[in-house]
C-alpha cells in the first residue's frame, strides 16, 4: 500500500466518522424536539384538567351552599 493509498483510506475513514456523528447529532436533535413538544402536550394537558377541576369544585361548592341554605330554612324537614 503507497503513503498516498493509506491517506486515501485515513480520510475516507475521518468522512465516515464525521457522517456517523451527524447522524447521531440530528436524532439526538430530533429527540430533543419530541421531548420538548410531548413536555409542551402535557404541560397543556395539566393545565386543562386544572380548569376543569376548578370548575368541578366551584360547581360543588354552589351545591353545598345551596343544599346549606335550604337546610336552613327548614325546607329539608319532614313533618
Amino acid at each position: 500500500m503507497t503513503p498516498e493509498q493509506r491517506m486515501e483510506r485515513i480520510e475516507n475513514g475521518w468522512i465516515e466518522i464525521q457522517q456517523a456523528l451527524k447522524t447521531v447529532i440530528d436524532s439526538q436533535t430530533r429527540t430533543n424536539q419530541t421531548i420538548g413538544s410531548m413536555a409542551e402536550s402535557i404541560t397543556r394537558y395539566t393545565d386543562a384538567a386544572d380548569a376543569r377541576m376548578r370548575r368541578l369544585e366551584d360547581n360543588l361548592d354552589g351545591l353545598i351552599r345551596a343544599i346549606t341554605a335550604e337546610h336552613s330554612n327548614g325546607k329539608s324537614h319532614a313533618q
